[in-house]
């Protein structure tokens, strides 16, 4: 492979890969919509609490959603504490998938 071709075919590749700027901004716009999710659902779940009704799928939403960060965290980090985090917010998310179907 001669020089010509390899420039041209780093050309192409970042064409469809966003530059270190746009990651950044795109990997923002996940957390910034992950808080978001999160704050609605607290709403949701202290307005059914205070209704004396069920909210055990708000719960289930987050500790599901913390689970899977965590779980990845500790894929490329190897940190014990995401692993650990994992698992108890796993354990927390299937407790209370469980207790909305129970639950009614």
């Amino acid at each position: 492979m001669d020089r010509n071709e390899i420039l041209e075919q780093n050309k192409k590749k970042s064409r469809n890969s966003l530059d270190e700027r746009e990651q950044k901004i795109y990997n923002f716009s996940f957390g910034l919509g992950a808080v978001t999710v999160g704050i609605l659902c607290l709403v949701f779940s202290i307005y059914r609490f205070l209704n004396h009704e069920p909210f055990y799928e708000f719960a289930a939403i987050i500790t599901a959603y913390l689970c899977t960060t965590f779980t990845y965290q500790f894929r490329n980090l190897r940190r014990p504490f995401y692993l650990i985090a994992g698992i108890a917010t796993g354990i927390a998310a299937a407790a209370c998938v469980v207790l909305f179907f129970m639950v009614r």
